[in-house]
């Protein structure tokens, strides 16, 4: 009888291992470097000070704030649905490579901010300030004088 249990086990552990091992993450991590600095996660945050921060695509839900000072943001990909870009305060400069996805924001905040995004299915809004905003295609920016 224990010999028959064994084997149970071992074949149903044997079934279960790699579809247990096989499962994705809940959310994707953004792939970002601040100030030099290599940051995994889907909340990037940059310091009071002015930052240099860059990622690569971002998926829905990240998060990447500059914060205060003058920062300079660029994505190298697409931003996901959802996903939020935010210059904070300070003179930004916030360029995306690829698409702002549906549901997606590239925020400048407050003071003169540049903003450079691709096709745009989102928002993209300069904010306070005097912004110059280009978006190549799709919803056109808000807030953005020049």
């Amino acid at each position: 009888m224990i010999r028959h249990t064994m084997r149970a086990l071992c074949a149903a552990t044997l079934v279960i291992a790699p579809v247990a091992l096989t499962a994705t993450p809940a959310h994707a991590v953004a792939s970002c470097r601040v100030n030099g600095i290599a940051v995994n996660s889907s909340n990037v945050v940059g310091t009071a000070g002015a930052d240099y921060i860059t990622c690569g695509p971002l998926a829905p839900g990240d998060v990447v704030d500059g914060l205060g000072g003058a920062d300079y943001i660029r994505i190298g990909g697409n931003i996901g649905g959802g996903a939020v870009v935010r210059g904070g305060t300070g003179r930004d400069y916030l360029r995306v490579d690829g698409s702002v996805g549906p549901m997606a924001q590239v925020l400048g905040g407050d003071d003169s901010d540049y903003i450079l995004v691709g096709p745009n299915a989102g928002a993209v809004n300069g904010g306070l300030g005097v912004d110059y905003c280009r978006v190549s295609s799709g919803n056109p920016p808000v807030n953005c004088e020049v």
